[in-house]
């Protein structure tokens, strides 16, 4: 019954997040990491070029003789290296927008606080300072943690068909995980739990963890599904927020 009730307040915190985004004019902090992608991506498709010139112009100064096979690799070198660096992409690029955004998803569950509370939050710089640190640390250290146990994964896919299955459920239910706890540590530094008491916290919710981050990572497995991943991010935060509050509401 535990993991159910969560796991409904987990989910049923997405159409009250979205509520409440339209009712109180948050829909720009949603375009800004769609933004950000078209960014990253770009980059990284750029370097890919960059990448390949560079591999391209150590071979022109290496071999004499630039027979077809030659000439054939490098432009296969050209084509190749920014669909590799775009795929990367598509794999990575929703845990680089997260920590990018994490300035703006710390305000976002901010103002998703202040709005249902009351309670205002004063500007303080230097304490901003240093709530994004640590937000930006706790994503990295999450994204190192949620790579690690993807890649233990992946050897199950050298079993046919059922290891496969096992592997894309596996890295679903530790992506929707990871992800879900980053969106919920913007509300529990705010409230200045230490990352050990915010991971313990977490732990106790960690089915209305699962529901919140398993939204953000569906769209994952579509091609240029970190696009609307990048959008459902803000509402990721939002949902996280509003989910916490019932809690501690009892």
């Amino acid at each position: 019954m535990i993991i159910l009730q969560q796991l409904k307040t987990g989910f049923a915190a997405y159409p009250k997040a979205i509520r409440l985004i339209r009712a109180n004019s948050l829909v720009k902090y949603l375009l800004i990491p769609v933004i950000l992608n078209i960014i990253v991506v770009a980059a990284l498709v750029y370097s890919g070029i960059g990448v390949g010139d560079w591999i391209n112009g150590i071979i022109e100064r290496s071999v004499d003789n630039m027979n077809g096979w030659i000439q054939a690799a490098m432009v296969a070198i050209k084509v190749v290296l920014p669909i590799v660096f775009f795929a990367l992409f598509i794999f990575i690029g929703g845990t680089i927008v997260n920590i990018l955004m994490s300035p703006i998803y710390t305000l976002l569950s901010e103002k998703t606080e202040t709005i249902l509370t009351g309670k205002e939050f004063p500007f303080d710089f230097k304490q901003t300072l240093k709530d994004i640190w640590r937000a930006i640390r706790i994503a990295a250290r999450n994204t190192i943690k949620q790579l690690s146990l993807i890649i233990l994964c992946l050897p199950l896919n050298l079993i046919p068909v059922i290891g496969s299955v096992i592997s894309i459920v596996l890295i679903f239910i530790i992506n929707a995980y990871y992800f879900g706890c980053a969106f919920m540590d913007y509300t529990y530094e705010r409230w200045r739990l230490s990352p050990k008491e915010s991971r313990k916290e977490t732990h106790k919710i960690k089915y209305i963890t699962f529901a919140n981050g398993a939204v953000y990572s569906l769209p994952l497995y579509l091609f240029c599904g970190t696009f609307i991943a990048a959008f459902i991010g803000g509402i990721s935060t939002v949902a996280a927020t509003i989910s916490q509050l019932e809690q501690k509401r009892g």
